[in-house]
């Protein structure tokens, strides 16, 4: 935080609407002064949410979940403090020279720091002369040099070159099999990939973790040869061309999901840059839950042959029942959108994009497919398919395809809706929800205190006055930093002191947590002042508890007298106080 100006940090935060900011994100509905929503980071069916416009903040009474501006984008888009804000001041239209810095505190930097160094490797090859080749096969294919340089597209060399460079740069030759770089054969390690163009794999948060190894010439057997699963690298985490597709797709409203790398790179060339690329013909919950942080609809193009037909119906029910806005493109004269937009250029697969429809009225038709639907028998296996289909909808969707097929058909829709009543329902898989620990007299009073000293800069000195100490660590922390603030801005501003926290962890965590665990409005100084006589009969009655134990405990006479008046003193003193 040191080289990045605080006043710049301030100025984009109050610049930012936070209501629009978090909207961009989930929808927001206004409830009096202050705006609530679905919580989207806990399975939330009512709103939880609330986002208050005055404080600056947003706070979730049931997971926990609370911060700034900055906090929520952080949380969302799983990234750095700084990257989240310089989210957010592109999103206000305030300049913000940031350049993201690689975590060097993971406990995978090391893997990092091997895998970028193959990164740079293979780039190096592809510039050189020994990469003209590739580079003709590429450009050929519509990817220019600055395709290449947006994907990190490099080449592999033969006669295991990288072990060589790797064994130059003192690097460990285990670890890099253990990465799938190498591979090996008894204690003699080689390359894994020989003489193909290398396609990055990046996770979620940038990080290089794989490759995607395609065959450039003519006579190679195995098109693609891909990274095996390592510590690092789990397909079913990661979607290709993800963080570079996320911010476009939030501004379109829409992602296209494609089956290959090269189909996603082709779409991105040709300047359809809100696309990804699955990791296989299957989805995962967790790369569900990251479309679903995109607040888009997502359009299926899968591959154009009977196994893209059978994926699209795979992932598309995957999709449905995990709560995404699905829809598909079935595109004709090619074999995939990487040939498809070679072929009939950028502005046919937009247009097919444009009219790309809903993924039930997709499947409705699909399931048609190799049934005789005059025989009534096949009518009603489709009709029973299509009702199994609709398990995973919303309520208006399933109604709206009711209607369809009542009408087609001649049906009684009453009938159909019993039908999918008495089915049974499919098992959702909730998030897990942190359930907070129920809190004692002491923490319930002492959360209180400290949120109205984050409220009124004046509270800080009658806790000061009247109490003065607090029995926790992390409390007695957070009270002097919120001094140290109170004395630099000779203020307090919640959504501020977030920001002038944030790089004590455990302090900042503590913060958001009093934030997001309070129901309460405004504290008043009557209620602050009782709430301080509170917390000081508990630290009393605790210390009573202790000294009672060690008399228990003590053997040695002279000791236990002295610890028996202090217990009556302290007793005495606390039986004024109460008197007072």
């Amino acid at each position: 935080m040191a080289f990045i100006s605080e006043d710049k940090i301030n100025q984009i935060r109050e610049a930012a609407n936070i209501a629009d900011i978090i909207g961009s994100y989930v929808p927001l509905e206004k409830k009096g002064s202050d705006y609530v929503g679905i919580c989207p980071f806990h399975e939330d069916h009512s709103p939880s949410m609330h986002v208050s416009l005055k404080l600056n903040i947003f706070k979730c009474f049931v997971c926990n979940a609370g911060g700034n501006v900055f906090t929520f984008v952080k949380n969302f888009e799983n990234v750095s403090y700084l990257e989240a804000v310089k989210i957010v001041a592109n999103k206000t239209g305030i300049d913000f020279a940031y350049t993201p810095v690689k975590d060097t505190s993971s406990k995978f930097k090391d893997e990092y720091q091997m895998m970028d160094l193959s990164l740079k490797f293979y780039q190096n090859n592809l510039a050189s002369t020994e990469g003209i080749d590739a580079k003709k096969y590429l450009v050929g294919r519509g990817i220019d040099e600055a395709i290449i340089k947006d994907f990190k597209i490099g080449l592999s060399l033969k006669d295991s070159k990288l072990k060589e460079f790797l064994e130059n740069k003192k690097s460990s030759l285990e670890k890099a099999y253990d990465l799938g770089l190498l591979n090996k054969s008894g204690i003699d390690y080689y390359d894994m990939f020989s003489e193909r163009i290398m396609i990055p794999i990046f996770d979620m948060q940038n990080n290089p973790v794989g490759y995607t190894a395609r065959a450039y010439k003519k006579d190679e057997p195995n098109k693609y040869i891909n990274t095996k699963e390592t510590i690092i690298y789990h397909k079913s985490n990661i979607l290709f061309n993800y963080y570079n597709a996320k911010d476009t797709a939030r501004l379109n409203k829409q992602i296209i999901v494609v089956e290959g790398n090269m189909d996603a790179i082709s779409l991105y060339a040709r300047g359809i840059k809100n696309v990804i690329a699955l990791m296989g013909v299957a989805i995962s919950k967790a790369q569900i839950e990251a479309l679903k942080r995109l607040n888009s609809k997502v359009i299926l193009i899968l591959d154009s042959d009977n196994a893209g037909s059978s994926a699209t119906l795979k992932v598309g029910d995957q999709m449905m029942q995990g709560g995404l806005d699905v829809y598909v493109v079935r595109l004709s004269g090619a074999k995939d959108p990487d040939e498809y937009i070679r072929k009939y250029g950028e502005n046919a697969l937009k247009d097919n994009i444009n009219h790309a429809i809903k993924y039930m009225d997709y499947k409705i038709e699909a399931l048609k497919e190799g049934k005789n639907l005059d025989n009534p028998q096949e009518l009603t296996a489709y009709i029973k398919d299509v009702l199994e289909s609709l398990k995973g909808a919303d309520e208006l969707e399933k109604e709206v395809t009711i209607a369809k097929i009542c009408k087609d058909y001649g049906l009684d829709a009453n009938i159909i809706r019993k039908n999918i009543a008495v089915s049974p329902p499919v098992k959702e898989q909730k998030q897990e929800v942190k359930i907070k620990e129920k809190q004692n007299r002491y923490e319930l009073a002492c959360n209180q205190v400290i949120y109205a000293m984050l409220l009124h800069k004046e509270y800080y000195q009658i806790f000061m006055n009247k109490l003065g100490y607090l029995d926790n660590k992390i409390e007695r922390e957070t009270v002097s930093l919120i001094g140290s603030y109170i004395k630099k801005n000779n203020n307090i501003d919640i959504a501020g002191f977030i920001d002038f926290i944030v790089k004590y962890d455990k302090i900042s965590e503590y913060v958001n947590g009093v934030i997001s665990s309070l129901k309460v409005g405004d504290i008043g100084e009557a209620e602050f002042v009782k709430l301080l006589g509170i917390m000081s009969r508990c630290i009393d009655d605790n210390e009573i508890k202790a000294i009672k134990e060690q008399i228990k405990n003590e053997n040695d006479m002279n000791k236990k007298i002295e610890l028996i008046a202090r217990l009556t003193e302290l007793k005495k003193d606390v039986g004024k106080n109460e008197r007072d």
